[in-house]
């Protein structure tokens, strides 16, 4: 963190061999996700400095479900479900 720059968090960043890197936000909440963790995205990866040439895909990772407008907002590349990895 800097005067100019504001620090963030970011929970996993994946870089390919190909310039792409993954911004990946990791939720656990007892209900759906709710729309708010696009803006939140949003500003984490406003904050990062992305290397010239890089593509960046965001990806949000989940145990308890989306809210049908994150779906609907097409803002992340690709939503995974935990849950589904911990089913027997």
């Amino acid at each position: 963190q800097t005067k100019k720059q504001k620090k963030c968090q970011v929970d996993l960043i994946i870089q390919t061999k190909f310039n792409n890197l993954f911004i990946c936000e990791i939720k656990f909440e007892r209900g759906p996700i709710k729309k708010t963790v696009i803006k939140e995205v949003q500003e984490k990866v406003k904050r990062l400095k992305i290397p010239k040439g890089f593509s960046l895909r965001t990806v949000l990772m989940h145990v308890n479900g989306v809210e049908d407008t994150i779906i609907d907002s097409d803002y992340f590349s690709k939503i995974i479900d935990f849950g589904q990895f911990l089913e027997s």
